[in-house]
């Protein structure tokens, strides 16, 4: 599967297309494109409305966040996935520059 930035996912070679209750859908074709901004009139296939509709995603996944990002995945069994509210630590834990500078930290020293 090929992700194209600001349009649809590309699917080459074999693959197979199920409804959620696992019913085929016929592709007609070896190479299909995807639909991922919502608007198209044929889903799941691509019919270019992401054109007119100035859809906008990269092509790269987001970057990854610390834990647990789907319900059901918490570390702990719950189901339930910490909040993702804003994670302030850089790499080694401490807050960033901008938060000691702002509470009498080691700025300007």
């Amino acid at each position: 599967m090929t992700t194209c930035e600001d349009g649809p996912l590309l699917l080459r070679g074999p693959f197979e297309l199920l409804t959620q209750d696992g019913r085929t859908i016929d592709p007609g074709r070896a190479t299909v494109a995807l639909c991922r901004c919502g608007r198209s009139a044929s889903k799941p296939f691509c019919d270019g409305s992401h054109k007119a509709t100035g859809f906008r995603a990269p092509s790269e996944p987001d970057e990854p966040v610390n834990g647990p990002v789907r319900t059901g995945d918490a570390p702990d069994g719950s189901g339930e996935a910490p909040d993702r509210a804003e994670d302030t630590r850089d790499r080694a834990g401490d807050a960033p520059d901008r938060e000691k500078n702002a509470s009498g930290g080691t700025a300007g020293r």
